[in-house]
């Protein structure tokens, strides 16, 4: 079973571009990663503050061991004081739909 994750961010006033950027550099670590299955960042249309960061992953296991190499966690801890609390952080189970990652 595929590991699905939906993660809000909500960033402190004015600091979402630099959230993205960052995001999408840390995003880039997975370009080689064969277990992650999709990596999107994405701005959310009503609130300048959040953004929505989706990924899948082959299983949890792949996903946990790319959260924990040492680089990635330099980007948790750039993030980290350019958000408003912890992201919320939702496991989802995908179950049908378009896309080569959909079982």
């Amino acid at each position: 079973m595929k590991y699905a994750l939906i993660n809000k961010m909500t960033t402190k006033p004015g600091k979402r571009a630099e959230v993205i950027e960052i995001m999408l550099e840390a995003g880039a670590a997975f370009d080689d990663n064969e277990n992650c299955l999709l990596y999107a960042v994405s701005k959310d249309k009503k609130d300048e503050n959040v953004l929505w960061v989706q990924d899948v992953w082959t299983d949890a296991d792949s996903h946990q061991a790319a959260m924990s190499d040492t680089k990635m966690q330099e980007y948790v801890k750039r993030v980290m004081p350019l958000l408003e609390g912890m992201p919320e952080q939702i496991e989802i189970e995908l179950t049908g739909g378009k896309g080569d990652f959909i079982d």
